[in-house]
């Protein structure tokens, strides 16, 4: 009976998962050079293969994990990465410089991809990739003078460093070092106003440009991060490979790509590793099975999707206790005089608004102006063209005629995001929350105004945490500040809409 009572009295202990992720990390790194360390042959090349494609995996978890598009293109970045640091080092170029040129070769070929694939979404975004995918491979192929053709190309020379040439086995371990410091460099970024920005952007892209975030730089910024990440994986390929030739690039690899991120957890740090150590090693332990590779992914992808959406990592952290971090909320009164602060003090003014839908006037020569502080309600009856005014003002719509102006800046026909960074903030008539956000982080998301900040800097610190809080109190919000968004009441999710109004000082 002690015993028992004990263990009810101390249950397993809580994490904080921030170090508990950066541990993990840096024991699968040791784990891995350990593990190279003592084997050779294939097994330390497949060692390699893993880290690689962690590396490219990374990448990817940015653009789908985070931001929320689908690319199946990532093999024509790795092809990028392969044949420029191979064509690099066969003309004399040091390793290390064509490591770093074939990474900026395929991230800036990702941002030429962007300019008009992230103007796209569902399938014609997918669509767009794989023809980049085609059009890589091909020219591969039809570059006889420069690729080699399908005879490809071989005898990389080995990476040097300080007059030490590499051996095999210490190449796999740059492979490994790296990967873990990808795995690092992504848990920084979903914790930053970079990841806060792309997360918003998946869920909600509406209200993340009604927050003051650019959607275009957003969406480019996470192809770009992509595409450099498959360079890198792909210039680490090469002299792995010791050959390599058009067949080594096909377009069921992407595929394969996409399935190991969601395999492991789209979205979660871990979820890379994870993925990919499964993709890569379970046609070596089905070896006998070759042909029916893409079969037998496809039906543990199904039954992954059924059973466990969010891939093996989320299930996983679901069953992990974890510390919450505390918060001493900002004090009503504190709260109210940063609102009453206004940045413009002449408000909102209106003049001659007006907008037509082909033969229909739907807002015409509307004028009126709301002075800070005050409450100016605009009334009329369903179809009287409230919304559409609505929409003018905080940028959806650009006017026909007519001047929306804060303070000295007129903001009429400027996109969204523009608007919200100049004062404007709305809510909306079904409220759209950042549903896998929790609360807090839906209210930090706002307090920016759409500035990124620093890639690596954590976003929800204590003083943003503390004034988030401070703002959900002051709405009438008193449910779980870390609750998920998606799972709240429609009066709780109104709430906390407009607490993220508020962030905003509009």
């Amino acid at each position: 009976m002690m015993k028992r009572d004990m263990k009810l009295k101390n249950p397993m202990p809580k994490l904080n998962k921030s170090i508990a992720l950066d541990a993990t990390i840096l024991a699968a790194i040791i784990a891995g050079l350990i593990g190279v360390a003592i084997t050779g042959g294939y097994t330390q090349f497949v060692i390699g293969l893993v880290a690689i494609t962690t590396v490219l995996c990374v990448g990817l978890n940015v653009l789908y994990g985070l931001t929320g598009l689908v690319s199946l293109g990532q093999v024509g970045f790795f092809a990028i990465g392969a044949y420029g640091s191979a064509i690099l080092t066969l003309a004399g170029l040091n390793f290390w410089l064509a490591l770093i040129a074939s990474t900026v070769i395929a991230g800036l070929a990702g941002c030429v991809l962007a300019l008009s694939a992230v103007r796209m979404a569902g399938p014609f975004l997918a669509m767009v990739t794989i023809a980049f995918a085609f059009i890589v491979e091909h020219g591969a192929i039809e570059w006889r003078a420069l690729t080699g053709g399908q005879n490809g190309l071989m005898g990389f020379p080995m990476p040097e460093l300080f007059g030490y040439m590499f051996s095999e086995r210490d190449l796999v371990m740059l492979c490994v070092v790296l990967a873990g410091v990808a795995l690092l460099a992504f848990r920084r970024l979903a914790i930053s106003g970079w990841g806060m920005a792309m997360t918003s952007m998946r869920d909600a892209e509406i209200a993340a440009s009604s927050l003051g975030y650019n959607a275009f730089a957003v969406k480019a910024t996470g192809f770009a991060i992509a595409a450099a990440m498959a360079g890198l994986a792909g210039a680490l390929f090469a002299p792995l490979m010791m050959f390599i030739a058009p067949s080594n690039f096909p377009l069921s690899q992407s595929i394969l790509y996409l399935f190991a991120v969601i395999l492991g957890g789209a979205g979660t740090v871990l979820g890379p590793l994870v993925g990919a150590s499964v993709s890569v090693l379970l046609p070596e332990m089905l070896a006998d099975f070759a042909e029916y590779r893409l079969l037998i992914f496809g039906g543990l992808l199904i039954v992954v999707l059924l059973i466990a959406p969010r891939g093996i990592v989320g299930v996983i952290e679901r069953f992990i206790p974890l510390t919450k971090r505390g918060v001493t909320a900002t004090p009503a009164a504190e709260i109210e005089a940063g609102l009453k602060d206004y940045a413009k003090s002449d408000g909102l003014v209106v003049e001659n608004l007006s907008i037509a839908f082909g033969g229909v006037k739907a807002v015409n020569a509307v004028s009126f102006t709301a002075k800070p502080g005050d409450v100016t309600s605009i009334i009329g009856p369903n179809g009287a063209g409230k919304t559409t005014l609505l929409n003018i003002i905080s940028g959806f719509y650009k006017p026909t005629e007519g001047v929306v102006r804060i303070g000295d800046q007129d903001i009429a026909g400027k996109p969204t995001d523009f608007a919200a960074r100049n004062g404007i903030a709305r809510t909306y008539q079904a409220t759209r929350l950042f549903e896998n956000m929790s609360v807090i982080d839906n209210v930090i998301a706002g307090l920016p105004v759409g500035r990124f900040g620093k890639p690596f800097s954590a976003i929800a610190s204590d003083a943003n945490r503390n004034h988030a809080a401070g703002l959900l109190a002051f709405c009438g919000y008193g449910g779980d500040i870390d609750a998920r968004a998606g799972d709240l009441p429609h009066v709780d999710r109104r709430l906390v809409e407009i607490a993220r109004s508020l962030a905003t000082k509009p």
